[in-house]
């Protein structure tokens, strides 16, 4: 029996069990064929939910909410794998659009007048809110995480601002300010604060140290 030396330098033999670089087994996602095989697993759950539907109520009636909001979750994730590269302007602007079409249909089917009003201004807010830190964090230049973190409670905290103001011009005619700035202050003070910390390096290191002792 071999007998291994601790104290030995080790040495690399000639020859090898295994191969030095492991090769890999995974091929290349086909990127449209997970699409469609996405979509054809939701027409499972689809097609049950319209049976279901038409058997106890003779009719669409529900089944139509659950359609619409598989819909989007398939805009949402499965479609952009039809395409080569990702889009973020246009396919989140698709993504908006799909959700303001299946806001018009809840709308319509139930009756109301919230649509115009609130649905669209506050999704189209909120979208771009969604657009502009995509863009931000998709940049060419690095972003630290502090400097993320900073961006998200500052665009949150004006989101949070255009709801209010919608809603009140909705409600009452006029752009008031209420709870909406108690919300907007801390998620500002929160972003100036890791925004600082992000070109404090001394200081992250000092807290880095005492968590991480």
């Amino acid at each position: 029996v071999e007998v291994a030396n601790p104290k030995a330098l080790w040495q690399e033999s000639a020859e090898r069990p295994y191969p030095k670089h492991v090769e890999s087994l995974m091929k290349r996602i086909d990127r449209r064929y997970f699409a469609t095989l996405a979509g054809l697993f939701l027409l499972i759950p689809i097609s049950i939910t319209l049976i279901f539907d038409l058997i106890s109520g003779g009719g669409i009636s529900w089944s139509a909410y659950v359609v619409g909001a598989l819909a989007l979750l398939y805009i949402f994730f499965a479609f952009p794998f039809y395409f080569k590269r990702y889009h973020t302007v246009i396919f989140l602007s698709a993504n908006c659009a799909a959700v303001l079409l299946y806001l018009f249909f809840i709308e319509k089917t139930n009756g109301g007048s919230w649509f115009i009003g609130i649905g669209m201004p506050v999704t189209i807010s909120a979208s771009v809110c969604i657009i502009v830190l995509a863009l931000l964090f998709t940049n060419k230049r690095h972003l630290g995480f502090l400097t993320k973190t900073a961006l998200v409670f500052i665009v949150s905290g004006i989101l949070v601002l255009s709801v209010e103001l919608i809603l009140s011009l909705n409600r009452v005619g006029v752009l008031v300010l209420n709870w909406s700035f108690y919300a907007f202050v801390p998620c500002a003070l929160l972003g100036f604060i890791a925004f600082v910390l992000e070109h404090r390096k001394n200081f992250k290191e000092q807290i880095r140290r005492r968590l991480f002792y």
